[in-house]
């Protein structure tokens, strides 16, 4: 049986929005009313968050009951994907192109692969901050990098960054905004704030938004479009923002034996790539 996380129950904050605070709001779904849409700023949020904790199994038997591996078992394409993002990141730092000057912190580190990747790319002062100790642990004694095991509100930013990252994190905070704006606030004039999100302007809230809202994790507290996520950042303060698509997937909605399946395909392909359509997405913002 799948040793699922222990819930914490949260305070209800009641029905404002986490990335503008606004009290203007509707409920979208008939059957999911703590699902909100704010009239404001348009994110999505969820009125009845719950943290999660974080076990050792989340890394094992819980991972791999969804992709099929342990997240161990999971490294070369995590930092292949590692590798991908700080080639992006490095090309916003232009100015800055001595790596072994750069400071960076990941926000929600893992078992510590991007981490492992940025050192590998020429960064020496590199660390995270990881809530699971079996994570953080492994971290710390197989790539022997420094890791504040806490949760992020208890860990804090110590200092000045060039680099912060936060990779499928700011989905789970309780406060985005208070989030992101202790980011801004830690990072260098010209530094790179990068991460990934859940994203409410892909294939599955867009064509089965049944199945996104009844699938909708309990722990996740909002959902950006990349319209909302560039407005909710530079009202923060940020400048140049950069977002991608986490995946392109069009198998999902075209079936292989379509006649034309192909050259939709390199259709679909081609839109996603430029209105960043996806389930997921990869944001890159300059200060």
């Amino acid at each position: 049986m799948l040793n699922l996380p222990k819930r914490k129950r949260m305070k209800n904050d009641g029905p404002f929005c986490p990335a503008c605070k606004s009290l203007k709001n509707s409920t979208i779904y008939k059957d999911h009313l703590h699902l909100i849409k704010c009239l404001d700023c348009g994110v999505i949020f969820n009125n009845t968050h719950q943290a999660l904790d974080y076990n050792d199994t989340y890394f094992t038997t819980q991972y791999c009951a969804q992709y099929g591996k342990t997240y161990a078992e999971d490294f070369d394409n995590i930092y292949r994907n590692s590798l991908r993002r700080l080639d992006t990141i490095f090309k916003l730092l232009k100015s800055r192109i001595d790596p072994a000057a750069l400071r960076m912190i990941d926000i929600g580190s893992a078992m510590g692969f991007f981490l492992k990747a940025a050192k590998d790319k020429g960064l020496e002062h590199v660390s995270g901050i990881e809530v699971s100790k079996f994570a953080s642990d492994y971290c710390k004694s197989k790539f022997h990098i420094n890791v504040i095991n806490a949760p992020f509100d208890e860990a804090g930013l110590k200092g000045m960054y060039d680099i912060i990252t936060a990779w499928y994190f700011i989905e789970h905070c309780s406060d985005p905004a208070a989030v992101v704006k202790k980011i801004f606030d830690s990072l260098q004039t010209g530094g790179i704030f990068a991460f990934s999100v859940p994203s409410c302007f892909g294939p599955l809230y867009i064509f089965n938004r049944d199945e996104w809202a009844g699938t909708h994790p309990e722990d996740h507290r909002i959902d950006f479009s990349p319209l909302t996520v560039r407005r909710f950042l530079k009202k923060t303060g940020f400048s140049r923002i950069s977002v991608y698509p986490g995946g392109i997937h069009p198998e999902r909605l075209i079936p292989g034996g379509f006649f034309l399946s192909k050259p939709v395909k390199i259709l679909y392909t081609g839109i996603s790539r430029c209105l960043s359509f996806s389930d997921t997405m990869e944001i890159f913002a300059v200060k």
